[in-house]
C-alpha cells in the first residue's frame, strides 16, 4: 500500500471529511474485520493565512505555502499527495513548481470517472473562487471535453463555507 500525503487544515472540518472517507474506503476495499486503515501523513497550514492570501489574489504565496507542506510530506515518506480543499487548486501551478512529490489534482479522477460513465456534462459546486475561476472548469473542458454547469453560485458558496470551513 502506498503512503498518502494530505495537505489539510485549509479548513480543518474538510480535512476530517477527507481523512474519514479515505479510511472508510481502505477498510471496505481491504476487507477483513474492518480494521484496515490508510497509511498516510497529514500536513497542515493555518487557514487564516491561506484565506488572507486568497482574498488578496496572492496565489503564488498560497502555492508556496502548500508546496512547503508537500515537501514536509515527502520528507515524512509520502508517495504522493492531495489537497483537502478545492479552492487552493487555483494555486496548482505554483504548488507544482515548488515540489517534486507526485500530486493528484482533484479534477482528474473525478473527470475520468465522469468520462468513463459516458457523461458529457458535469455540475460544479464549490466556493466562490471555485465557481468563478477557470482552474476546475478549464481543466474539465480542455483535458476531458466536458461541459460544466453551475447552480446558484451565491447560495452554494455560503453553504459550502458554513459546512466545510466553519464546521456548521
Amino acid at each position: 500500500m502506498k503512503t498518502i500525503g494530505i495537505v489539510g487544515g485549509l479548513a480543518w472540518p474538510s480535512t476530517i471529511t477527507y481523512y474519514k472517507l479515505i479510511n472508510e474506503e481502505i477498510a471496505k476495499r481491504l476487507g477483513g474485520d474492518g480494521l484496515h486503515c490508510a497509511k498516510l501523513f497529514l500536513a497542515q497550514t493555518d487557514f487564516e493565512e491561506i484565506a488572507h492570501d486568497q482574498a488578496c489574489g496572492n496565489w503564488q504565496r498560497v502555492g508556496a505555502l502548500l508546496a512547503e507542506q508537500a515537501n514536509r510530506l515527502k520528507a515524512a515518506g509520502a508517495d504522493f499527495f492531495l489537497l483537502a480543499c478545492n479552492t487552493v487548486h487555483t494555486a496548482a501551478e505554483y504548488l507544482e513548481a515548488g515540489t517534486d512529490l507526485p500530486y493528484i489534482h482533484i479534477v482528474d479522477p473525478a473527470a475520468e470517472l465522469a468520462v468513463g460513465m459516458g457523461a458529457k456534462t458535469v455540475g460544479l459546486l464549490g466556493s466562490g473562487y471555485t465557481m468563478r475561476g477557470t482552474y476546475f472548469r478549464g481543466r474539465l473542458q480542455e483535458r476531458y471535453g466536458l461541459n460544466v454547469r453551475f447552480g446558484n453560485r451565491r447560495v452554494i458558496f455560503l453553504e459550502t463555507i458554513a459546512e466545510l470551513a466553519i464546521g456548521i
